[in-house]
C-alpha cells in the first residue's frame, strides 16, 4: 500500500468517528465535514494554519464555552499532534490546551451582571470524558526531538487534572533530562497547575517547586576564550535556572498566597546573568524589558517585595535593567498610592539618564504622577531647550510632563508644537485606550491648564481650528476650560469675528462657548456663510447651518425659511429637501411662535408614530420620542403628549430594557410632568422604580439618565440618594465609556448641598473610595493616576458640600442660642 493510500484510509478512519452534525460554526452556522481533515494535513501550511484556526472557534467559539464540536474533533487532533507530516502541529497542540483550559476555567467563570440569570458559559457533558481519554495520547509528545512540541503536550497536559497525580512524577522526570530551557520551564509550569488537582502529588509537588526557587542553574558562562574546558563542561551540564518560572507556578498551585520569599527571588533571579537571557523561540519575541515586567507582575499584592525590586531595578548598572525598573515602577504607582511618594524620587533620578528612552520614559512615569512630581520641575525644565537635550521626542515629554504638574514653564514650547503640527508625535490619536504601550501625549490635555496665558495660545490654536478639515473637538474643549477659568476667551472670538480669515473657526467656537447671541452685530456677514438648508445637518467648518446661525445672531429667519411650505396645510412634510430631524429641530427652536398649522401637522406626524407596530417589542416607533417633543413645545400644552408617553412606557420598571427605545421617553415623559404636579408624583415613582430595575440588571446606562431626571422633576434626596449609592458600585473608573463613577458621586455633591445629612448612608462607601491604599481605577496604563486623583476630588467634593452645610447650620444654631430670647 502506498503512503498516499495509507493516508486516505487513516483520514477516512477519523472522519468515520465524527458525528459532523455537531461540527458547526457558532457564527455562520457552516457544517463541516471530512474535508477538515484533508486541509488540516495538508502539506500547505497556510491551509493547514487557517483550518486550525477554524476548529478552534468551532469548538470554543470567543472563547467562553466549550460546544458539542470539540468532542468530536478532539481525538483528530490528538492524531494530528502526533503525525511528524503535518505541518502546524505546535499550533494544534495550542488549541487542544486552550479548549482544555476553556473546560477548566468555564464553570466558575464570572458573568457580567447584565448577563447574570439569562446566560453563563457552558462546557458541553460529552468534553470532560473525552479531554480525559485524550490526554494518555499526548504523553508520547514528551519524547520528541522538536522542544516546541515538548513544550506544547506540556501545556496541554497541564490542564488535564484527572490525571494530576499521574503526570506530576512524569513531568518531575522528564525536566531532570530536559536540554532546552523553553520546555523544561513549561514542565515547572505544568507542575504547578497540576498541583492544584493533585491529592496524593500535591505536598510533593510543592516542595519540588520551592526547590526550583533555591537553584540557580548551572550558573554564569564562563568566558570560552579563557578556559574552552569549563565552558565545554558548562555547555553540556543539563541544570536550569527556572526560578521565575517556579515563583509563577507557586502562585498558581497556591492562589491567594503570597510569600515574601517570592520577591527575593525574582530580584536574585533577575539580577543573575541567566535570569538576564532570554532563551525563546524565534516565534516568542521577548526582550529584557518584557521579562522584568512580566517576572514583577507575578508577584501580585506583595507590594513591599515589589517596590524593593523596584528599586534595585531603577538602581542597576545596566541600562536595560534600569528600563525595567521605571515600568516597574510606573506599573506599582498606577496601582498603589503609597507607591507614589516611595519611587517618585527614584524615577526623577533617571530623569537625566545616560540612556535616551530612559529619559524620555523617566519624563513619561513623572507625567502621569501629575503634580507629585512638582519637587523635580526645575530637573524636568531642564529638558526643555535644544540645546540641553538633543532629543526632539525628550523635549515633547519634557513639556508634557511640566503641564500635569501645571509649571507653565512648558507654555513656549506648547505654542511652538501648537502652530507647527497641532499635536504631540507621540499622540494619542483620539483614543481614550491609556495602556503602556499606547500614544498618551494629548496637546489638548497639555494646554488645558493654562487659561491665564491665552495671550499666547488662542490665536495659534484658532489658527490650528480654521487649518483642520475636520471638528476638532479636543480644541473646542480647551476653550471651554479657558473659558470657565476665566481666560479671555470669549471677547478675543467676538473681535476675530470681524476678520473674513478667522470669521467662521471663531464663529463656531463661540457656539462651544454656549454664551448666547454674541454676534448680533455680524450678522450679515454670518448670513453669507449659510449651507444650503438641504444640508443643514451636515457639519462643516466652513459655513454654519440655520440653526446655529440663530444661536449666534438670535435671527430666526433662515430656521423659518426651513418651515415654509406651499402644502395645502401649511405646514411641510419630510422628505429628501428636509429630512425629518430638521423639521423637528426648527418646531423645537421656534416652539409656540409657530402657528395653528404646524401644530396640527406635528399632532398628525406625533399620532402615525404612536400607530406603528415596531420590529421588536423593545423598540420605540420610529420618530415617536423627537415628534412629541416638538408638539410639547409649538403648542406648549402638556396634555397634547401627556397619553402618548405614558403608553410608550408603560412598562419602564419590568425587564432589562422594557420601555420601548430605551429610556427616552420616559425622561421626556418626566421634563412634561413637571408642568403638571399631579401627573410629576407617579412619574417620580416610575423614575425610581426603572432606575432600581437597571441598577439590578447592571444597565448603568439608563439608570443614570433616570436617577438625573428624577432628582430634576423632584429635588428630593430621598428619592435618590440609594440609587446613586448603588450606581457608584456599579459605574466603572474615570477613563471608561460614561457614565463612570464620577456621575454619581458629582450628583451627590449636588444633593449632599442641599441636604448634607440625606447623603449620611454613602459615607461608608466614599470614605473607602479616599482610604483605600490600592487606586479603585484601572490600573497598568498612563491614566490611572489622573483617573485616580479626579475620583478623589469629587469625593471630596460631596464630602466637602455636607461639611460646608453641617458647619453653616451649625454656626447658625449657635448664633440663634446666643441671642437673649430667641
Amino acid at each position: 500500500m502506498s503512503a498516499q493510500d495509507a493516508k486516505v484510509r487513516r483520514l477516512a478512519r477519523l472522519a468515520a468517528q465524527v458525528d459532523w452534525a455537531k461540527v458547526v460554526d457558532p457564527y455562520s452556522t457552516e457544517r463541516y465535514g471530512p474535508q477538515v481533515l484533508d486541509e488540516l494535513w495538508s502539506a500547505d501550511r497556510n491551509t493547514a494554519d487557517e483550518m486550525c484556526t477554524s476548529l478552534y472557534y468551532v469548538a470554543v467559539g470567543d472563547g467562553s464555552s466549550v460546544r458539542a464540536a470539540a468532542a468530536e474533533i478532539l481525538p483528530f487532533l490528538v492524531e494530528a499532534a502526533r503525525d511528524p507530516a503535518v505541518t502546524v502541529r505546535a499550533d494544534i497542540l495550542q488549541t487542544i490546551a486552550e479548549i482544555a483550559e476553556t473546560g477548566n476555567t468555564t464553570p466558575t467563570a464570572e458573568v457580567a451582571p447584565l448577563l447574570k440569570g439569562k446566560w453563563r458559559p457552558t462546557v458541553d457533558p460529552a468534553w470532560p470524558p473525552a479531554w480525559e481519554r485524550a490526554a494518555d495520547g499526548l504523553l508520547p509528545l514528551l519524547d520528541e526531538e522538536d522542544g516546541l512540541i515538548r513544550a506544547g503536550a506540556v501545556r496541554a497536559l497541564a490542564q488535564s487534572g484527572a490525571h494530576a497525580d499521574t503526570l506530576i512524577p512524569v513531568l518531575q522526570a522528564r525536566f531532570e533530562n530536559e536540554p532546552d530551557l523553553w520546555p523544561a520551564e513549561r514542565f515547572v509550569l505544568a507542575v504547578g497547575e497540576l498541583a492544584r488537582y493533585a491529592v496524593r502529588q500535591r505536598e510533593e509537588a510543592l516542595a519540588w517547586l520551592r526547590s526550583r526557587t533555591t537553584d540557580e542553574g548551572k550558573g554564569e558562562e564562563p568566558d570560552f576564550d579563557e578556559d574552552i574546558d569549563a565552558w565545554i563542561a558548562w555547555d553540556d551540564e543539563v541544570r536550569h535556572d527556572v526560578r521565575l518560572h517556579a515563583v509563577q507556578a507557586l502562585r498558581r498551585a497556591l492562589p491567594g498566597h503570597t510569600d515574601p520569599c517570592y520577591a527575593r527571588v525574582t530580584t536574585d533571579a533577575l539580577l543573575a546573568s541567566a535570569g538576564a537571557s532570554v532563551d525563546l523561540p524565534a516565534q516568542y519575541v521577548a526582550t529584557r524589558i518584557d521579562v522584568i515586567t512580566e517576572a514583577d507582575r507575578r508577584l501580585g499584592a506583595d507590594l513591599p517585595g515589589r517596590l524593593a525590586l523596584a528599586h534595585v531595578l531603577l538602581g542597576h548598572d545596566h541600562a536595560a535593567t534600569r528600563a525595567g525598573g521605571l515600568r516597574v515602577a510606573a506599573a506599582l504607582m498606577s496601582r498603589w498610592r503609597s507607591a507614589e511618594p516611595d519611587l517618585v524620587p527614584a524615577v526623577a533620578g533617571l530623569v537625566d539618564d545616560t540612556d535616551v528612552d530612559n529619559r524620555l520614559f523617566a519624563l513619561r512615569v513623572l507625567a502621569m504622577c501629575g503634580a507629585a512630581a512638582h519637587p523635580w520641575a526645575d530637573r524636568i525644565a531642564a529638558h526643555l531647550a535644544a540645546a540641553d537635550e538633543a532629543h526632539a521626542s525628550v523635549r515633547e515629554h519634557a513639556s508634557w510632563a511640566l503641564s500635569r504638574i501645571g509649571d507653565d514653564r512648558c507654555v513656549p514650547s506648547l505654542a511652538e508644537l501648537l502652530a507647527a503640527r497641532g499635536e504631540f508625535t507621540s499622540g494619542h490619536g483620539g483614543s481614550t485606550e491609556r495602556g503602556w504601550k499606547a500614544g498618551d501625549l494629548s496637546l489638548a490635555e497639555a494646554l488645558a491648564p493654562f487659561a491665564a496665558h491665552t495671550d499666547v495660545l488662542l490665536d495659534p490654536l484658532l489658527a490650528r481650528l480654521a487649518a483642520s478639515a475636520q471638528h476638532p473637538h479636543s480644541y473646542y474643549s480647551i476653550l471651554r476650560r479657558w473659558h470657565r477659568d476665566a481666560g479671555r476667551v470669549v471677547p478675543r472670538l467676538i473681535e476675530l469675528l470681524d476678520d473674513d480669515e478667522t470669521l467662521m473657526a471663531a464663529a463656531h467656537a463661540l457656539l462651544r462657548m454656549d454664551r448666547g447671541a454674541v454676534a448680533v452685530a455680524h450678522r450679515d456677514r454670518l448670513r453669507r456663510r449659510l449651507r444650503d438648508p438641504a444640508a443643514s445637518e451636515y457639519p462643516d467648518l466652513a459655513s454654519i447651518s440655520p440653526f446655529e446661525y440663530h444661536a449666534l445672531t438670535g435671527d430666526d429667519e433662515p430656521v423659518r425659511a426651513l418651515l415654509r411650505s406651499t402644502d395645502p396645510s401649511g405646514f411641510p412634510k419630510p422628505g429628501p429637501e428636509l429630512p425629518e430631524p430638521t423639521l423637528l429641530r426648527a418646531c423645537v427652536t421656534l416652539g409656540g411662535s409657530l402657528g395653528v398649522s404646524a401644530a396640527d401637522g406635528l399632532r398628525e406626524l406625533f399620532r402615525e408614530a404612536l400607530s406603528r407596530k415596531p420590529d421588536r417589542w423593545s423598540d420605540a416607533p420610529e420618530g415617536a420620542v423627537e415628534r412629541a417633543r416638538a408638539l410639547w413645545r409649538v403648542t406648549g400644552d402638556p396634555e397634547e403628549v401627556l397619553p402618548g408617553l405614558q403608553e410608550l412606557t408603560a412598562r419602564s420598571a419590568s425587564d432589562v430594557y422594557p420601555t420601548p427605545g430605551g429610556v427616552e421617553a420616559l425622561l421626556l415623559f418626566a421634563e412634561v410632568a413637571a408642568m403638571r404636579p399631579p401627573v410629576a408624583a407617579p412619574v417620580a415613582r416610575q423614575l425610581s422604580a426603572t432606575a432600581r430595575a437597571r441598577i439590578r440588571h447592571g444597565n448603568r446606562f439608563d439608570a443614570m439618565k433616570a436617577v438625573r431626571s428624577l432628582w430634576q422633576l423632584t429635588s428630593d434626596p430621598q428619592q435618590v440618594v440609594q440609587a446613586l449609592i448603588d450606581l457608584v458600585g456599579i459605574c466603572p473608573p474615570p477613563g471608561s465609556a460614561r457614565p463612570t463613577i464620577l456621575d454619581p458621586l458629582h450628583l451627590l455633591a449636588e444633593v449632599a448641598a442641599v441636604d448634607p445629612a440625606s447623603v449620611t448612608p454613602a459615607l461608608p462607601v466614599l470614605h473607602t473610595l479616599l482610604e483605600t491604599d490600592e487606586r479603585p481605577v484601572r490600573h497598568d496604563q498612563w491614566g490611572a493616576v489622573r483617573d485616580d486623583d479626579a475620583l478623589c476630588a469629587a469625593v471630596r467634593a460631596v464630602l466637602d458640600a455636607a461639611a460646608v452645610r453641617d458647619a453653616t447650620n451649625a454656626e447658625d444654631t449657635a448664633g440663634q442660642e446666643s441671642v437673649p430670647g430667641a
